[in-house]
């Protein structure tokens, strides 16, 4: 009698609905958020919708942008930057001093740029090369810059930006922010290269697999201290541009700025686990935040329990996260 040898062939296991509902959350939670909230604001407060209103959102998260950014990518390499918020403070402050004394603009953006660089290169080799958390790391350089800061604002106390220095933050072309418009043009060029570029694309490799990204040759820690490198910079530029909206220092610049950074950031997707990010998601996320926060100021919303509502907004999407990874290991 002839055998035939009969192969089982297990069936894939299926996904549990609490899984499924998870990553519909993490894929597009943002979507859901966003469309609930401008639904609401617009159906109880006619002004929602405004030009002048949606214009100066815009006109907000144009600013702040920069510092999601860099912080993207540094998630998707999974590292977090807590200074952010300090730099941006440090930096914009710096910048607008040297202005007051007479220094070239470029020069005073030049400055700067390059404290950011300098703190982002402090916190990149100290997490690489001595294998510290950059959590606990960058909360350590968050109060050591902020201290600075405050210090650059005392000296500054009493004295006004000077009006050069002013002006950068409100150039317009054809009516319209230049900040708004270098925003959508920086989304859609990184859009398209982190689509295409093989370069880019290994830092998603480095989030998702670092020592397999290394057997394979990559220059991980390179990759990350560079990351840091990028979130200084980027967060000293919106300092700059930020500091210029105001005529004279103000002490609490960019105070919890890294906390609402980080709830876009996630929110957008980005993991703090590494691996996953996009900037645009990121982007839309705190144009999303800052409707909310908006729509909360015309509610009349007290800003402490703004920032109760951001925390339980934040919370809830690191416990998807971190359960969504959870079940993948």
């Amino acid at each position: 009698m002839a055998e035939f040898e009969i192969n089982v062939v297990e069936a894939p296991p299926k996904r549990s609905s609490g899984r499924a509902t998870l990553v519909f959350l993490r894929e597009y939670g943002i979507a859901v958020v966003a469309m609930l909230a401008l639904i609401f604001l617009s159906l109880f407060r006619a002004n929602f919708l405004s030009y002048q209103n949606i214009s100066s959102l815009l006109y907000g998260v144009s600013l702040d942008f920069y510092v999601v950014v860099g912080f993207t990518f540094l998630l998707i390499m999974g590292e977090v930057d807590l200074s952010v918020g300090s730099v941006y403070a440090l930096s914009g402050m710096t910048a607008g001093y040297l202005a007051t004394q007479g220094v070239p603009l470029w020069l005073c953006l030049v400055v700067g740029l390059a404290i950011g660089a300098a703190v982002g290169a402090i916190n990149g080799v100290l997490v690489v090369k001595l294998r510290i958390n950059s959590i606990i790391l960058t909360i350590g350089t968050l109060l050591a810059v902020r201290g600075l800061a405050d210090v650059v604002a005392a000296i500054m106390a009493g004295h006004r930006y000077s009006e050069n220095f002013r002006a950068v933050p409100h150039w317009r072309i054809f009516g319209v922010s230049w900040t708004i418009i270098v925003m959508f043009l920086t989304v859609g060029i990184l859009e398209f290269v982190l689509s295409r570029g093989a370069t880019v694309r290994a830092i998603y490799y480095i989030g998702q697999n670092p020592k397999s990204a290394f057997i394979h040759g990559m220059s991980v820690d390179r990759y990350r201290i560079g990351g840091f490198v990028l979130s200084g910079i980027l967060a000293a530029f919106a300092g700059f541009l930020v500091a210029g909206r105001v005529t004279i220092p103000d002490v609490n610049m960019g105070r919890q700025l890294e906390f609402n950074i980080l709830t876009a950031a996630v929110l957008g997707g980005a993991s703090l686990f590494g691996g996953r990010g996009r900037v645009l998601n990121s982007t839309i996320a705190l144009f999303v935040l800052a409707v909310i926060l908006n729509g909360l100021i015309m509610f009349g919303v007290e800003p402490a329990l703004q920032q109760v509502i951001v925390g339980a907004v934040l919370v809830s999407i690191v416990v998807v996260d971190t359960r969504i990874n959870h079940e993948e290991r």
